[in-house]
């Protein structure tokens, strides 16, 4: 009997078809739990296990700016060996341009990308799947989900190697491309959410508030499109300089 929390983590994950990030917050909780017992997403084939990484609302008063001296990260036990090609589902409710909307979303993985002489990201354009299945392709969409999650990353893996990624954005919330207020910003949300398909885990600790790979976000902030020194960090400990 594992007694450690990831530990235990990973033997439910073992026993359900499921892997689930260490528990934060009871919303965050309430998620997982409902993920599990509904079905939701469809599970990975046995051979394969299963991940979902959340970004949640907090609305505590942060320190300042220390992104660029904080050298902090933190890994998965997993990453992509290879070039991760990805497609956007640019359909929308809140009246985006499908053309800015990929542009926006190749700018979040193009951060990660320009800090690293490994490949990491490649666009294949558009396409009307739906994230949250293991399907083949790496699809980024929006989509309905729990509240207290802003978007989530599901992450198919076998061994140390993901081997499928989708994001989605959930619609309980507004969206905008521009930072604007009383709406979650597409580049900062979506630069986190890459941040895990980079094999990077969440960082918790307000100490950590201005970096990319912060758990937490709120409407309007645009702060995390770019990266810090410590994501920075994370991301050439998988892929090098």
């Amino acid at each position: 009997m594992k007694t450690s929390r990831e530990s235990m983590e990973t033997h439910f994950s073992r026993a359900t078809g499921k892997h689930l990030k260490r528990l934060a917050t009871l919303p965050l909780i309430i998620v997982v739990l409902f993920s599990v017992f509904a079905g939701f997403p469809i599970a990975a084939s046995a051979s394969e296990s299963f991940i979902q990484e959340t970004v949640i609302i907090n609305y505590a008063v942060p320190p300042i700016d220390n992104s660029m001296l904080n050298p902090h990260y933190a890994l998965l036990s997993y990453h992509w060996p290879t070039t991760i090609d990805y497609y956007v589902n640019p359909t929308n409710g809140y009246g985006l341009s499908r053309t800015n909307i990929i542009n926006t979303i190749t700018a979040s993985a193009n951060a990660w990308d320009q800090r690293t002489s490994f490949n990491v990201f490649s666009y294949k354009g558009t396409t009307s799947r739906t994230a949250g299945r293991r399907d083949g392709y790496n699809t980024i969409s929006w989509g309905i989900y729990y509240a207290d999650a802003i978007a989530v990353t599901y992450i198919w893996y076998s061994d140390n190697n993901i081997v499928e990624t989708d994001c989605r954005m959930n619609t309980y919330y507004a969206w905008s491309l521009s930072g604007g207020s009383g709406r979650m910003d597409v580049q900062s949300i979506m630069t986190h959410e890459f941040g895990h398909w980079c094999g990077l885990k969440d960082l918790y600790d307000n100490a950590y508030y201005w970096l990319t790979m912060y758990a937490y976000a709120d409407y309007g902030q645009t702060w995390r499109r770019s990266l810090g020194i410590g994501d920075i960090n994370g991301l050439r400990r998988v892929y090098g300089f």
